[in-house]
């Protein structure tokens, strides 16, 4: 089950938190700024701020000895990095990269425990957060175990264009350009394979893409997936 997006219901009494609203509480934030591709932080460096991402995609990613690399969540404008670094992580547990033009508002991490011993429900808002964040986890991973290729991908298209699509005239949901590799990363498997999907996926009308877009039919992909 695909988990509920920021700033909406979450399905019970309250709503998830609105980082960029709660975020004006704080002193004013250290502006940064990436190209597509770059590196923004990598695993085990130095967990000594949070950020709120306010343009771009940013993806989290493992990357094994062997070089392989597998992404765990894109985020979107509107929501946290580094987040851990508020509760005292050492340091990273994954690495970050530009997968736009990416703009960041940071903070040290001692702004933001200062700011949840003040205000108890900044403490509550980083919990609602944590939660779908692990939620979104549990999904993946159980994907990952139990869905064979072709549906992993069309999961992962479906969440990706719900998370970050517009909503065309024609019911489409169109997104920005996501790499045969990335969605590679996303699926754990090849980017061979990937391609082979792809092109299967729009043969069937499910989706169309380009270097500048894809658009998404999610009505046919979640018949898929049924």
């Amino acid at each position: 089950m695909r988990p509920a997006p920021l700033n909406k219901s979450n399905g019970k009494n309250s709503p998830l938190p609105d980082w960029p609203t709660l975020t004006q509480a704080l002193p004013s934030a250290q502006l940064l700024t990436y190209v597509r591709g770059k590196t923004i932080y990598r695993a085990e460096e130095a967990a000594d701020s949070v950020a709120l991402i306010a343009g771009g995609r940013v993806k989290l990613s493992r990357v094994c000895q062997d070089g392989r690399e597998t992404v765990l969540e894109i985020l979107k404008p509107g929501e946290l990095l580094g987040e851990t670094a508020a509760l005292w992580a050492e340091r990273r547990s994954e690495q970050a990269q530009a997968l736009d033009a990416v703009e960041l508002k940071s903070w040290p991490a001692v702004i933001w425990r200062a700011q949840m011993e003040k205000d108890p429900r900044w403490g509550l808002s980083l919990t609602a957060w944590l939660g779908r964040r692990l939620q979104s986890a549990y999904a993946h991973i159980e994907s990952l175990a139990f869905d064979p290729i072709p549906r992993r991908l069309a999961r992962t298209m479906l969440e990706n264009a719900q998370r970050f699509g517009i909503r065309l005239d024609d019911g489409r949901l169109q997104l920005g350009p996501l790499t045969h590799e990335a969605l590679a990363q996303q699926v754990a498997t090849s980017r061979e394979i990937i391609t082979h999907y792809m092109n299967q996926f729009r043969q069937q009308g499910l989706l169309e893409y380009s270097r500048k877009s894809i658009e998404v039919v999610p009505e046919r992909l979640e018949v898929l997936l049924q």
